[in-house]
């Protein structure tokens, strides 16, 4: 359901202010209410859904300043984090870290597998560089500045040339830092990450508003193609932190989790 609903948001199945009927999915997945909230509730925690009352659950709805804030904190953030990590990580953190790159492959536009190893490749490859930075507090606030529903728009607003240009990156951000150089390593991760905006932007432009409207909530394909590329519903994977946060965990302790 989890995975349905995800891949339905971000296919633009269901659109931004839809409500997601809770019956519904009950119904169509054949399983206790409880389950369905312990779904939305994860999803909401990702940023996919907005939660509007206690039993009522909205696809989340992303405005431009938001979405361009979000970005501002996050190259702010890693590339603090990027020019710490030049100065205090390990040779063993630096060596994993070129390890890494080095593992990262092209993705193959027909192969929805290709894409998810991707997500996460790009994923774990900046969460390791936040660790290497030695700031206790850089995990959590990373998981503020990149939900997880924002991670994953980048990574479906992104051609092939793109995610290229991301893997060189990433190649030149590791050399940086396994050479010591902070301002460098600070200035090469801002534009990495500053290298998705427009593209984002103008995907969640295209979407509108569908304040009201309630969604018909359907079993869907385990793929589609968008843009010549081949997606599928992918698996769940660790937010911004490093931590995948358990279904079941309730609302009010999604922050402590």
């Amino acid at each position: 359901m989890f995975l349905e609903l995800r891949f339905g948001v971000l296919s633009a199945r269901y659109l931004p202010g839809q409500i997601i009927p809770k019956d519904e999915l009950g119904e169509l997945y054949e399983c206790r209410p409880a389950a369905v909230a312990e779904v939305l509730n994860a999803l909401a925690f990702e940023g996919y859904l907005t939660r509007q009352s206690r039993s009522e659950f909205i696809v989340r709805t992303w405005g431009a300043e938001e979405v361009e804030d979000l970005f501002e904190m996050r190259a702010n953030l890693e590339g603090h984090a990027a020019s710490r990590a030049a100065t205090r990580a390990s040779a063993a953190e630096i060596s994993l870290l070129g390890a890494l790159v080095a593992e990262a492959r092209e993705a193959a536009p027909d192969s929805p597998d290709d894409l998810e190893r991707v997500i996460h490749e790009n994923l774990r490859f900046h969460i390791e560089v936040m660790r290497m930075s030695r700031i206790p507090q850089v995990a959590e606030m990373a998981r503020m500045a990149l939900p997880n529903a924002l991670h994953r728009r980048i990574a479906w607003s992104q051609r092939a040339e793109d995610a290229e240009q991301s893997q060189r990156m990433h190649q030149k951000i590791a050399t940086a830092i396994a050479e010591r150089s902070a301002s460098m390593a600070r200035l090469l991760m801002r534009e990495d990450i500053y290298s998705a905006r427009e593209a984002v932007l103008a995907a969640i432009a295209g979407m509108g508003s569908h304040e009201g409207e309630v969604a018909s909530v359907v079993r869907l394909a385990p793929t589609l193609e968008i843009g010549g590329r081949l997606y599928g519903e992918g698996t769940r994977e660790a937010g911004a932190d490093g931590r995948l946060v358990p279904f079941g965990v309730p609302a009010r302790n999604m922050g402590q989790s």
